[in-house]
């Protein structure tokens, strides 16, 4: 199963990654009301082997996590997967820049593990917690788009 999100941005490629890269400072302000804290505990930003460490509300509780980039091409796509109990719920994350043109299109994709979902008892919860990632995700979208678009 997965969960697909596009949002259009008026601005090129670069100027997506280096939003990306920035990650650190710019956590907060891509979902002010659920980011905590993100800081890379290895490696640089978004290079590939580069593990982290990151702090959000999901569902209404702070959760903790950790995870690696597992690819990364500059101004095009980074991939990276999760430590437990995340990776439980989720396979991997990739983020995708497409150029076209004027605008690009920013794609965040999260694979889910449906079997583990499907299988659990709480399965009530799981419906929750998908609306919620989606409610979250698309948020982060808009937020990136007001905030590159404005810079723009």
């Amino acid at each position: 199963m997965t969960l697909v999100h596009e949002v259009d941005i008026k601005t090129s490629p670069d100027k997506i990654w280096d939003f990306l890269v920035n990650i650190e400072k710019n956590y907060s302000a891509w979902h002010p009301n659920d980011h905590i804290l993100f800081k890379w505990t290895n490696g640089k930003p978004f290079e590939t082997g580069s593990a982290f460490y990151a702090e959000q509300y999901m569902m209404g509780e702070k959760v903790n996590y950790k995870g690696k980039i597992r690819e990364s091409i500059v101004d095009e796509k980074i991939t990276m997967t999760f430590s437990f109990p995340l990776s439980l719920i989720i396979e991997k994350i990739e983020m995708i820049i497409e150029n076209k043109g004027a605008y690009s299109i920013f794609k965040h994709i999260t694979y889910m593990k449906f079997k583990f979902l499907s299988r659990t008892i709480f399965k009530k919860r799981n419906i929750k917690m998908l609306n919620d990632m989606d409610i979250h995700v698309t948020t982060e979208g808009g937020n990136m788009k007001k905030i590159l678009e404005k810079e723009y």
